[in-house]
């Protein structure tokens, strides 16, 4: 019996069409893991935000602080928001977002969640609070709590210095031109004028945007454009950050 063996040609056209196949659905297979990570990101957010509920109604209806050190504070610095979710929560799992490829978790000191709570709501941070007398935010004083963003996806590094990001908190008074807090060094590390967006926000981390919690519990997804817009100069006519904004 005489068998025939394949010719390097016909080899060479059978590579190419599984090449090509494979280049066809690389694509396709990578977008479903990354929609099942975004979802994955989200189910942490949603039971974040059933925690933050429970930690709201067994407080008298104030809620957690982050973890900030201020020079000249007569007060040791209040524990993470973090900390004081972990009783309702019950695994740091829900800390890291699996689309998070931060390289500093196992660092010293460590990156401590993929998710910033919105320091508006601290009583250490300004315009509301005030380090040398700070004063817990009440849930009544927020105008619109399903509109107004509590905890939103920190990003791995700064993207105006380059700094590992490793804190509990981001902070949006500092954003916009003007801001709503006036600090130069701040505004400029946490806010890039020329895209009009925060430095310190994963705001594209799942298909163009990210996952937020919201002040009444419920977590969605957003386009960074849908929760804040403004135009150099005024004052934002879109904000779901600030809990005092009206309009």
């Amino acid at each position: 019996m005489r068998f025939r063996a394949f010719t390097l040609i016909e080899l060479l056209v059978v590579i190419a069409i599984i090449a090509i196949l494979a280049a066809i659905l690389y694509p396709v297979f990578s977008q479903a893991r990354e929609k099942a990570r975004a979802a994955a990101c989200l189910s942490n957010c949603r039971q974040m935000g059933i925690a933050v509920q429970m930690y709201v109604q067994d407080y008298d209806e104030t809620m957690p602080t982050v973890r900030m050190m201020w020079q000249g504070s007569p007060h040791p610095p209040a524990p993470s928001w973090l900390e004081q979710l972990q009783p309702y929560v019950r695994t740091r799992l829900l800390q890291r977002c699996p689309s998070d490829n931060a390289s500093t978790w196992a660092d010293n000191p460590p990156r401590v969640s993929s998710y910033g709570l919105n320091a508006y709501f601290d009583p250490f941070h300004p315009p509301y609070g005030n380090h040398m007398q700070p004063r817990p935010m009440a849930l009544a004083t927020v105008y619109s709590p399903a509109r107004c963003i509590y905890i939103a996806e920190l990003a791995e590094v700064n993207r105006r210095n380059g700094r590992f990001i490793k804190g509990d908190h981001f902070m949006p008074m500092y954003w916009g031109n003007p801001p709503r807090v006036v600090d130069s060094m701040m505004n400029m590390a946490l806010w890039d004028d020329a895209t009009q967006t925060p430095t310190t926000l994963a705001i594209t981390r799942h298909h163009g945007g990210a996952n937020y919690v919201f002040v009444d519990g419920h977590a969605k997804w957003h386009r960074f454009e849908q929760t804040f817009q403004q135009v150099r100069g005024q004052q934002p006519h879109v904000d779901w950050y600030d809990p005092m904004q009206t309009d």
